[in-house]
């Protein structure tokens, strides 16, 4: 029986030229140095503001490339934008946006079998914005669920599938929408999914839904406590540890003692999103 530890990092919001956080993500990377895990897996919002200003991506892809381990990344939302007329920072995924993100990190998707299980990662971001990526992305997920062997899967993504109810018909953003989440919901239906991880929401959260257990992961950048939600979410900074022993698994949040709680609710209640922060360049970034 084989044995596997993944680390599950997300909303890390890079950038050269707005490093608020910069100095949470270089305790972590001396968190994997001494974890050494097989795998890391970052879940969306690598960068700070990449729709706008590509060389975030740029950046970004630097500082994934300083992990001496595995890993692969999914796009967020403020890596190539989002789904849906009604952007909320007005940032559309788009064919530009895409090219972006594939000229830095290669495919927005990914199947890794890993011991007995099957690790599958989809771009959320393009479900639900009818482009002709998302019909190709639908056609991989049917395949590699049907395909996996029986072995159990494990699902990652950037969004939320929902907050609290699969019903739910928000369109705010903080989630899938209300159309592509029941195809969604179906596929998962008909495979042997185990558990659903995904980032964007800042906090820790676990719950149960059907088959399967869901799991959001923290950010290693900012909190932002005003925000309330209906179901119980720890709103710290941190990442996930999953470990598979055989068919097994367990997760654990992981809240490094050297990471920086930091609390933007005044900012962000007051101009409504992060990406127009002031710039504060790094000095010298590696």
């Amino acid at each position: 029986m084989s044995s596997y530890t993944v680390v599950q990092v997300s909303d890390t919001h890079l950038s050269r030229t707005h490093g608020y956080f910069y100095d949470n993500w270089l305790v972590f990377l001396a968190e994997m140095e001494a974890l050494t895990p097989d795998l890391v897996l970052h879940s969306g919002d690598l960068s700070f503001n990449a729709p706008d200003v590509p060389g975030d991506l740029d950046f970004a892809k630097i500082q994934m490339d300083r992990l001496r381990c595995d890993w692969l990344a999914l796009p967020g939302n403020h890596d190539i934008g989002e789904p849906g007329e009604n952007t909320r920072l007005g940032q559309s995924v788009n064919a530009e946006r895409l090219r972006c993100w594939t000229r830095c990190f290669g495919a927005d998707r990914f199947c890794r079998d890993l011991g007995e299980w099957r690790l599958i990662g989809i771009n959320s971001e393009l479900l639900g914005s009818g482009l002709s990526e998302e019909t190709a992305q639908n056609d991989f997920l049917e395949q590699t669920m049907a395909s996996a062997g029986g072995r159990p899967i494990g699902l990652f993504l950037h969004k939320p599938l929902f907050v609290a109810d699969p019903t739910e018909s928000d369109l705010s953003g903080s989630c899938l929408l209300p159309e592509p989440r029941a195809r969604l919901l179906q596929h998962l239906a008909d495979a042997r999914v185990r558990f659903v991880a995904c980032g964007h929401l800042h906090g820790y959260h676990r719950s149960r839904f059907r088959e399967f257990e869901i799991v959001w992961c923290p950010t290693t950048a900012f909190v932002d406590p005003h925000m309330t939600w209906p179901v119980k979410v720890s709103n710290r900074v941190g990442y996930v540890q999953w470990h598979f022993d055989g068919e097994d698994f367990e997760h654990r949040f992981v809240e490094p003692p050297l990471f920086a709680n930091m609390d933007l609710t005044n900012w962000t209640r007051t101009t409504g999103t992060t990406i127009n922060l002031p710039a504060r360049p790094l000095a010298r970034p590696a």
